[in-house]
């Protein structure tokens, strides 16, 4: 396509590798089954609200590990979002297209039952949980209402 001053315009194919991830590959990331973990103790959340509330346990002294870039207000971790993409992957979380909220599968409910958990991480996750519970359903609550808002228009 040509353009106003002789310029061309092209669009490039960028390749990502990812490694190929398996239930077992995953069964020596520890990080990432806690993250399936807190998911299940949830009950579901939105993306965001999940990162906002792993957030918080690391402020709270529970860090699983993620770097978390904050911009304007918005908090985001590209490591958490690697992670929960594996998960969808695998099958053991879901995206509910009726509330767009993360939720663990059975078959991510038979894979937690087969591992092992630190009870030290269940405790201080059992100590915060209800703060962050709180916060989780108030931003899921806030976005099922601007979604709705935005569908009016």
């Amino acid at each position: 396509m040509s353009q106003p001053g002789g310029q061309t315009k092209s669009k490039d194919v960028k390749l990502v590798t990812k490694q190929v991830i398996t239930p077992d590959t995953l069964k020596e990331d520890k990080r990432k089954v806690k993250l399936l973990y807190i998911i299940k103790a949830l009950g579901g959340a939105s993306e965001k609200a999940l990162v906002i509330a792993l957030y918080e346990m690391k402020e709270k002294g529970l860090d699983l590990g993620y770097q978390f870039n904050n911009i304007g207000g918005n908090i985001f971790s590209p490591m958490i979002k690697e992670d929960i993409t594996s998960l969808l992957y695998l099958g053991y979380i879901e995206n509910d297209p009726v509330s767009k909220k993360l939720k663990v599968t059975n078959n991510g409910l038979e894979f937690l039952d087969t591992q092992q958990i630190e009870d030290d991480f269940k405790n201080n996750l059992n100590q915060i949980m209800n703060d962050i519970k709180l916060k989780v359903q108030a931003l899921d609550e806030e976005n099922k209402l601007r979604n709705r808002r935005s569908r009016r228009y």
